[in-house]
Parts: C-alpha cells; structure tokens; sequence
C-alpha cells in the first residue's frame, strides 16, 4: 500500500482569480496512490462572520469559500486533518460548515469536531485487511501559533496537543488498527528547524507506538528523519497554499471580480495592521513543499521524498530544490543528528525543571 502524505493545504487566496492551480505532472504523481492525506489549514465558508478572538488581535484570519473547495476533491484527498489553529477563522459556524462539507464530499477528517470526543477520534482507512488510524494534535498556549480553540465537553474545537494523553492515545490506538500515524500540527513558523520541544515529543510518539509522525504548520519544509526505524517529518511545508489577497486591517479578502484585483500592491510576508488592500505573496522559500510517500510493505515502513514547488503565478508541480533552499535544509539536519543539538536540548530540559522546582517551592511558601 502506498500513502501520500502532504504538507498544509489552503484551495482559496489568488485562485479563484485564475484558470490552472496543479501541474498536470504532479496531478498524475498523486493519483498513484492508494490514499492521500493532507492538513486542511483554512475554514470552509462564505459569507460567514471572522472568529471574535481573531478579530480582536491581529486578525490572521484565514479562509476558502464554499465554491473553493473543489479543489481538494479534485486532487483526490481521502483524510484531511483539522488540527490546525485557522480551522476555527470563521468560528464554531466555519468550523460545522467544514466538517460538513468534508462529509458531503466523502472526505475523512481528524484532529476537530464539535466535541472533544470526535476531534479526538481517529480517521481509519483499511485495505486488503490493513487498517490504518490517523490521529492529529494542535499546539496551543504558544506564541509560536495564536488562538487555538480547544475543544471540550460539548464544546467544539480542535484536539489539543497535550503528549501524555497522545502517548495513551496512541497506545490504544495501536491496539485496535494495524499502523497508526500520527499528524501533529507545531512548532515555529519560517524554520528550517524544528524546536527541541517538537524533537522530543516525535520520539516519545514513536516510543508509544506510532509508525510514523508527519507535521506541519511551519510553511518550510523541515528534515525527514527516522528513529527506531520509523519516519518522522517535522514540517511537510506548504503544498497547495497560494498568495492571497488581504483587506484592512489583515483578514484574507475575495475581490467580486478579476477586475478588482489588478493593481493591487504585492509584498512579501505577512503585515499587520494594513492600510490598503494588498496581495501577500509566500516568501521564495516557503513556496516549497514536500511530499512523503510511504510505503507498507509487511512489517516495514519505506519512506520517500519528493518536492513540490507553487510558481510565482500559483501553479504547484513536482520540482528539484534549488542550492540555497538544499543548503538550508541539508543544514537543519546535520544539526538535528549533531551532539551539540542534544546537549542543548538536555540543558533545555533540566532548565525547565528547576523553573518549575522553584515556582513550586515559592506556592508552597
């Protein structure tokens, strides 16, 4: 069984306001697999009104319309995970358009539900007698991802990223399906390099038993790594996430028509507070992304590479890394694999220790 596994996934910005958005290469590539799986990074929903926490901060809202979605459909994803911290932009209305239309479509989700018990349930695919579970976390309570809507007792939102309960979590999980994957939405954006915190939780889900851990959230692709024999990708990168086009103060705009848009300022990055309608374009490297092919072959997991690249008119196709983006990642993972890396990484730890030894020994006083 083969699964392709993408980085985050937005159908709207710039491409409703043009024809093509896919090669016919890599749209080829993806109909190889058996499944497709990707992070869903955008609320689904027109005319629906921002999330009110959003709107109160630096409102890096984020959302595809109703008729956007096609375009997730038309490349074949089966499990899309919703662990992500844009999939409530248009609050609990966005979040249950979302999921319905994922459903109206056939198309499985994880990781957000209208409780915690479904944001917490696993998508489960199964072929030839194989079941495989997919379960996906959200990071929150970091400066590193903003609001992040948890989700509760009868209460809706995403599935947190707390590692003692994904350690049991996949524990069980592991004892009812075949191979369970694990998709953890973290770390920082616009690195190469993933943070120590998201190194470790990696090998402690592998130690609960997951057969693979494939993040995102970054917009960079970060290294793909094993560990007792099982892959492990910090950040897949972007993989359909285009330019789009903002109104003031920051909130993601759809101009009526293509008329509206011509003239429109472009910058680079992601500006707050604006003052005139612009079109944020991806910085050059983060308009790469990765593509993990895994491959399941009886009790071995064979991990592969490939890189995807969104062309400056927002066409993503198959593509060869150029020497400065090669430089970057091949430089996050000899540091990932060096001893200096993992002493800091212990130093970190026993840091963190004696700041909570100390703050517990000041409440006690």
């Amino acid at each position: 069984m083969n699964l392709c596994f993408c980085g985050d996934i937005m159908p709207g910005g710039v491409l409703p306001y043009q024809q093509d958005y896919i090669s016919s290469d890599l749209s080829d590539y993806l109909r190889g697999f058996d499944f497709r799986i990707g992070t869903l990074e955008a609320a689904i929903g027109t005319g629906l009104p921002y999330d009110s926490v959003k709107v109160q901060g630096r409102q890096n809202i984020i959302y595809a319309r109703d008729e956007d979605f096609f375009r997730v459909k038309e490349m074949g994803f089966d499990v899309v995970s919703l662990a992500n911290n844009h999939v409530w932009d248009l609050g609990e209305a966005g979040l249950r358009n979302t999921i319905r239309t994922l459903k109206e479509n056939g198309i499985q989700f994880c990781g957000a539900g209208l409780d915690i018990e479904e944001a917490a349930q696993p998508a489960v695919i199964v072929k030839e007698g194989l079941s495989i579970a997919f379960l996906a976390y959200c990071m929150y309570g970091s400066e590193y991802l903003g609001h992040v809507e948890i989700a509760g007792v009868r209460k809706p939102g995403v599935n947190p990223l707390d590692i003692e309960k994904a350690f049991l979590d996949i524990k069980k999980a592991k004892k009812k399906y075949d191979k369970v994957i694990v998709l953890p939405h973290w770390g920082r954006e616009y690195r190469f390099e993933p943070l120590p915190g998201c190194v470790k939780m990696a090998k402690q889900m592998i130690d609960a038993g997951a057969d693979a851990v494939l993040g995102s959230h970054p917009h960079r692709v970060q290294p793909l790594v094993e560990y007792k024999g099982r892959p492990i990708c910090y950040s897949m990168g972007n993989f359909l996430f285009p330019d789009f086009y903002m109104h003031p103060p920051r909130p993601i705009w759809y101009p009526d028509s293509v008329e509206d848009v011509k003239g429109i300022k472009r910058v680079v990055g992601y500006p707050f507070p604006i003052e005139e309608p612009l079109c944020q374009v991806w910085n050059p490297l983060s308009r790469y992304g990765c593509i993990i092919k895994l491959s399941l072959m009886d009790n071995s997991i064979v991990p592969e590479c490939r890189y995807v690249l969104s062309s400056p008119d927002n066409i993503v196709s198959l593509a060869k890394p150029d020497k400065a983006f090669e430089r970057l990642l091949n430089k996050s993972s000899r540091m990932l694999t060096c001893a200096p890396y993992r002493i800091m990484m212990r130093i970190k730890r026993k840091c963190k220790k004696e700041i909570r030894r100390i703050i517990n020994t000041f409440k006690s006083k």
